[in-house]
This record gives structure tokens, sequence and C-alpha cells, in this order.
């Protein structure tokens, strides 16, 4: 088992080299001709154990740090880029997964405030009720979804909204009709509440045992503009915008100089 102390003096050191690697315009030469997409689930000040959130305080930090270091672009511009050919060296692109309430209530305003543009990936069955997830259980915590109109506040602030599916089913284990069912009715059920177009698709889950080559090929022909994972890694200019890899933020940074590290020196993994 590692020392408390060992850990925390690795944090430390890290802070330390990303502060460094940032604060001096290194990382620019380590990011040339790479893009990094950047994931969030929750951000609520109650919730500082919980692994998929971080407080507001954090978020702030987070976003002032990106605001400064990188060219912020949403995921549509992005596969408009790769599709172009446009370079997108030092750029970076902000989501959230699943549609927990915090995302329009603490999350949003604080992006809208510095001008950020972000993706919300929404799992429509679970807005408007009172589902409690697996993991939530777990931790003994209030699941706490979006109802549709924040859903509708967040498309006409300017925000992409993307699918999820319906039930945050895990496509590694789901094939077939089902799959289908589950990709389309969540993309359909989104445009038919906010009228926004969706066409970006991120995994439920998102490791890489949480889906196959036949339900990335599904989402391709069901004619969204990609889909992405819920795993490290860099987006190239050459990488197919159906294997889009975002780095998850919140389980395992807790401050910007950390994350910087992360993305300049061990963000390196295509998939």
């Amino acid at each position: 088992m590692t020392h408390p102390a060992m850990t925390e003096f690795k944090r430390a050191i890290r802070r330390l080299l990303g502060s460094s690697l940032v604060g001096t315009g290194l990382h620019r030469g380590l990011l040339r001709g790479r893009h990094t997409s950047v994931l969030f689930h929750r951000v609520d000040d109650r919730l500082d154990r919980n692994p998929i959130s971080c407080t507001s305080r954090e978020f702030r930090e987070f976003c002032d740090f990106f605001q400064k270091y990188f060219e912020v672009i949403s995921l549509g511009e992005l596969c408009r880029r790769l599709r172009s050919g446009e370079p997108i060296g030092g750029t970076l692109s902000i989501s959230f997964d699943d549609g927990y309430r915090d995302n329009r209530t603490i999350a949003a305003p604080i992006l809208s405030e510095r001008g950020l543009p972000a993706t919300f990936f929404v799992t429509t069955g679970f807005i408007g009720t009172d589902r409690v997830t697996p993991w939530d259980r777990e931790l003994g915590i209030r699941s706490e979804w979006m109802r549709w109109d924040d859903v509708r506040d967040l498309k006409e602030m300017g925000f992409e909204l993307g699918a999820h599916t319906v039930n945050h089913v895990d496509l590694g284990k789901v094939h077939g009709p089902l799959a289908r069912e589950e990709i389309l009715e969540s993309r359909a059920r989104i445009e038919a509440e906010t009228g926004a177009e969706v066409r970006s698709f991120s995994y439920p889950f998102g490791g890489v045992q949480h889906f196959t080559e036949a339900n990335r090929e599904l989402v391709r022909e069901l004619e969204f503009e990609c889909c992405l994972s819920a795993f490290g890694g860099i987006v190239g200019q050459d990488t197919d915008p159906f294997r889009l890899p975002r780095l998850p933020v919140s389980p395992w940074y807790r401050s910007a100089a950390e994350l910087g590290f992360q993305i300049a020196l061990g963000n390196n993994r295509r998939i």
C-alpha cells in the first residue's frame, strides 16, 4: 500500500512540474498538432468526496486554466476542423456526461461567465426523474437530474447537446436492435424536447471495454459526426472522429497544475 505522505509528495511534484510546463509555455511544444478533450460529470460543493465530482472553486480554476493556456473550442468545431484539415494544435474541448442538475445550476453559469463552449451529453431516461444510479447509491447520495427545462436552458445558452443513450447502458454488452434503440431514442428525445440538432454521442461508462467496433460503426451509420470515450488520450490531426478520447478530470486531478502535467506529458495514448 502506498503511504499517504508519498502519494501527496508525488502530487506535489506533479503540481510543480505542471505549473512549470504550462507557466513557461513549454506545453505548447508538447501539444503541437494535438487537441485535448476533457470530461466532467458533476460540480457540487456538497460532494467533495464524490469521485466523479469537483467543487465550484476547482471548476473555476480549471476553466481559468483552460481559457488562459488553450484555444477552447466546441466539439462541433473540432469535428469541422478534423474534416477540413484545419489545425487543431493547442485546442481543447469541454464536455459533461449524464445530465446531473448541477450541470445547469453551477457549471453552465461558470462557463458562460467566461464565454467557454461545452457539450452536455444527456442520458434521456434520467431527465426529470428520481432515478438513482448504482454508483450514487453506493455512495449513499441522491442523483439529482436536470429537468427538460434545464436542458432547454443549456441549448438557449449556446451550449451543444449530445446523446448518451436512454438508460446509460453498457454498449460493450448491449448489441443489435437494443443498442440502436438506445442511441436513436436518446437523440430523438433531445431534439424533440429542445429543438437542438444532436450531432455527437458519448459512450456510457466510456472505458475501452464499454464499446465494440460494431457499435462504433452503428454510431457512424446513424449519421452522428463523432463519438467519444471516457479515458485519456490525445486527438491528432488524423484521428478518426468516431474514435475521440477524453481525459476525465474530476476523479484524479484536484488542481489545474496537476491536470496541466497530465495533459502535457501523460495524455499521449490514441485509440
